[in-house]
């Protein structure tokens, strides 16, 4: 790999290490990662346009470096590869990142996303392969009907809201591993609603334990929403979305099925927590019930 980085970068680092992920090295006093890339080159065009955005905004994204062909995706071995220079890594992310960061209005994209039929099309998906999986996943066999119906409860709410104009910022595809160098990783970047972030970031807290309740309290003394914000964040919070990868992970051969039981058995408490978020909605705002929730 050495070599590589030497001619298609003109880099000579004096040593490269791998991890699972990607290849890292420092040089002049700078840490770069070499990381395979999921995306199509039409994709991978608009994370460097909008890499280059949050630069510009003193925003500090790990920067994308193009090689010696000026190119985004450098191919080694048949394989794609984008190579990042890291610019900064927080010790911590708390809510108060959250939010400061989807302050961040894009430019870049306009459209809304579908959620509800995202949501439903994977369901549809999910249901699929979990019917082909016969015996051999009982602990998913035990608890995939709970959280498909977790899902269908979150599209029933997304269904019911009258769908209005609102602007899109800077989100995360992820805040579930690695938080700390992917938070400004710009191929973990994508534009979304303010609240996509504020859920997944609470999920994520919750799910490894810590208590979410006073984070929930800042969060919603310091954003301002509009109805249909507060309902596609209780419809993010309901969506499992950290079962769903955990699903995927484990039929994949990326994790053991026994890591199921982290999730499953904090299923009542995490109900309990979505209940908390809708009786505080209730304290000020009217709407038509979710009979689930009212229980």
């Amino acid at each position: 790999m050495k070599n590589v980085i030497n001619y298609y970068y003109n880099m000579y680092p004096n040593q490269i290490n791998q991890t699972k992920d990607y290849y890292y090295f420092e040089l002049d006093g700078a840490v770069f990662l070499l990381f395979k890339c999921p995306y199509s080159a039409e994709e991978i065009g608009k994370i460097y346009e909008l890499d280059l955005n949050l630069l510009a905004n003193h925003l500090y994204v790990h920067q994308i470096i193009p090689n010696r062909e000026g190119q985004i995706i450098t191919k080694i071995n048949n394989e794609t590869y984008i190579l990042l220079r890291k610019n900064y890594e927080p010790s911590t992310i708390t809510i108060k990142d959250i939010i400061n960061f989807s302050k961040l209005k894009s430019p870049l994209f306009s459209d809304n996303k579908d959620w509800s039929n995202m949501w439903a099309q994977k369901n549809d998906y999910l249901e699929y392969q979990t019917s082909m999986l016969g015996l051999k996943y009982p602990l998913i066999r035990e608890s995939f009907s709970y959280y498909i119906g977790l899902a269908e409860t979150a599209i029933e709410i997304v269904n019911s809201l009258e769908k209005t104009s609102v602007s899109l910022v800077y989100s995360h595809r992820r805040l579930n591993q690695n938080i700390n160098f992917n938070f400004y990783n710009p191929l973990n970047i994508i534009t979304d609603l303010s609240v996509r972030d504020a859920a997944e970031y609470f999920k994520t807290s919750f799910f490894n334990g810590k208590s979410i309740d006073e984070e929930l309290s800042i969060y919603f003394r310091s954003v301002k929403l509009s109805t249909y914000e507060y309902f596609m964040f209780l419809a993010r919070m309901i969506y499992p979305t950290y079962y769903f990868d955990l699903y995927e992970q484990i039929i994949t051969g990326n994790a053991a099925e026994s890591e199921l039981v982290k999730i499953t058995e904090k299923a009542t408490d995490y109900e309990n927590q979505i209940k908390k978020i809708y009786k505080y909605y209730k304290s000020f705002m009217r709407f038509q019930p979710i009979d689930w929730l009212e229980n």
